[in-house]
């Protein structure tokens, strides 16, 4: 019977560690990832990826400079010329964006400027802020 006791100890203790064991292994393992982000990652086509990006939302919203760059200059003391002034730059500024635009997306692939970084700052339209919430 004391044997049968010692006996029972042990196999609760090799059990205990067993599980142990599986639960560390089981930690170790990292969770299965994507089978596309793995593919962007070791071929490095992250950046590739924002420029592609870039150069479609700069075609598609280059026109959005006319407004805002009529927003921009627009006073109560002199709106009409704020207005035109403002409109003349805005398109300047509009055509200068969706050309860039088509620059990124046709290069896309290779790494200028300098580590694919962005030609032109993002529309203020679309800089997130904290104050906008107000």
């Amino acid at each position: 019977m004391i044997r049968s006791a010692r006996w029972r100890w042990l196999m609760a203790l090799v059990g205990l560690l067993a599980a142990a064991t599986a639960c560390a292994a089981e930690e170790k393992n990292p969770p299965p990832t994507d089978r596309v982000d793995d593919f962007f990652i070791r071929h490095n086509l992250h950046p590739a990826a924002q420029k592609l990006g870039r150069g479609i939302g700069n075609i598609a919203t280059g026109w959005m400079e006319i407004p805002a760059t009529m927003e921009k200059r627009y006073t109560p003391q002199d709106a009409p010329t704020a207005i035109f002034t403002g409109l003349t730059y805005g398109l300047l500024k509009g055509v200068a964006r969706t050309a860039v635009g088509v620059y990124e997306t046709v290069t896309c692939a290779i790494p200028y400027p300098e580590n694919y970084a962005p030609i032109l700052p993002p529309l203020e339209y679309f800089r997130h802020t904290d104050d906008q919430e107000e």
